[in-house]
């Protein structure tokens, strides 16, 4: 018996293309990155394959989501992108696994860390001994409000604050103090499926470091790596070189 090989052929399915909604975004780089994957972009249309948001989702918001929608974010991401959230569930995480969670200085919640920060700093007083602070905003972000303290004495119960021990010794390249910014693609929380970029952001502050002390303690330039703060810096480069100015790449401190 013959077959027609013509009715045989598979059909094949047609993609379609891949809709973004933007309505929930100010950054125009989302866009012109959509574009350039031949994505369509929309601020109207809810039924999206790709919905960006530059704020939190609520538990509620994500169950209306389609099967095939996906949205940036999950739910519950303020536990640790807010810094008073962030500290406590790292305080919580340090006691259940002390060896894997002590990669951070002591640090201290306030309102509610409050006793224990002064017990602390009352008996650092009695032994005449000397240490820097660092003070963020509960939830602040770009370095507002952060400063350095060595005297606690003006600090309240009544503060929303996070309070940790300054490392007054880094790591510094080229004279200056740095942190890095690595980039994360976050898939799945249950089973975890995490994807690293390889490389990243180098961001250096723009005044060459030196332990803090009554003359430098309020030097944001000295002691901040926030690009928010630096750019402000009339000592800042902005280099498009990966090995030069205030912002380099990771895989060049990979070879510092």
């Amino acid at each position: 018996m013959s077959v027609d090989g013509s009715n045989c052929k598979k059909k094949v399915k047609k993609r379609g293309i891949v809709s973004v909604n933007l309505s929930s975004t100010r950054y125009d780089v989302v866009k012109r990155v959509a574009e350039a994957l031949n994505y369509s972009t929309t601020v109207e249309n809810n039924d999206s394959f790709i919905i960006w948001s530059d704020c939190m989702i609520t538990a509620e918001r994500c169950a209306e989501l389609k099967p095939y929608q996906r949205i940036n974010h999950f739910p519950g991401m303020g536990e640790i992108a807010r810094k008073d959230c962030l500290a406590r569930n790292l305080q919580k995480m340090q006691k259940c696994y002390s060896d894997d969670y002590d990669f951070f200085p002591k640090t201290w919640n306030l309102p509610a860390d409050y006793t224990v920060l002064m017990n602390y700093y009352h008996d650092l007083k009695k032994k005449k001994k000397i240490k820097t602070f660092i003070c963020k905003p509960a939830n602040g972000a770009m370095g507002n409000g952060i400063h350095l303290l060595q005297s606690l004495d003006k600090i309240t119960m009544h503060d929303h604050v996070v309070i940790q021990e300054y490392l007054d010794r880094p790591l510094i390249v080229d004279g200056m103090k740095f942190d890095l910014r690595i980039y994360v693609l976050v898939l799945s929380c249950d089973p975890l499926k995490i994807f690293l970029y390889d490389d990243g952001l180098v961001r250096l502050s723009t005044t060459e470091y030196a332990a803090p002390t009554e003359k430098n303690i309020d030097n944001m330039f000295m002691h901040l790596t926030n690009y928010s703060i630096n750019k402000t810096s009339e000592n800042y480069e902005d280099c498009d070189e990966e090995d030069k100015g205030s912002k380099r790449s990771i895989k060049y401190l990979k070879t510092w």
